[in-house]
């Protein structure tokens, strides 16, 4: 086996949530509207208990969902990584940011 994947949830009530704190590599993710279109932004974490902002993290991605839709992504072979980069100032860790449409996002990492 290559590695551990595991699901990572952020409910619809949440906007903003650090869903795995460490070193990880983001192998894809399923992201459900529960009506209307919306955005949701993954991202590293700008410290242990908070999402980064920064669009210059070098693993900002933003998903758009259509109004009652999934989105799904499987990343081929190592997937993306989440760990600290020099002069991007993000810390180890992975979560999403900016769910103001109530999606239901599932991210899988490898732990």
């Amino acid at each position: 086996m290559k590695s551990d994947v595991k699901p990572v949830i952020c409910a619809s009530n949440e906007s903003s949530k650090v869903l795995f704190t460490g070193p990880t590599r983001l192998r894809g993710f399923m992201i459900q509207s529960t009506g209307v279109a919306g955005t949701a932004i993954i991202n590293g974490l700008a410290d242990a208990s908070t999402v980064s902002s920064s669009t210059n993290t070098q693993v900002y991605m933003v998903v758009t969902v259509g109004a009652g839709q999934t989105e799904t992504l499987n990343i081929p072979e190592d997937g993306v990584l989440y760990a600290e980069r020099n002069g991007t100032g993000i810390v180890d860790g992975i979560g999403v940011t900016g769910n103001t449409s109530a999606l239901n996002i599932t991210l899988f990492i490898d732990k």
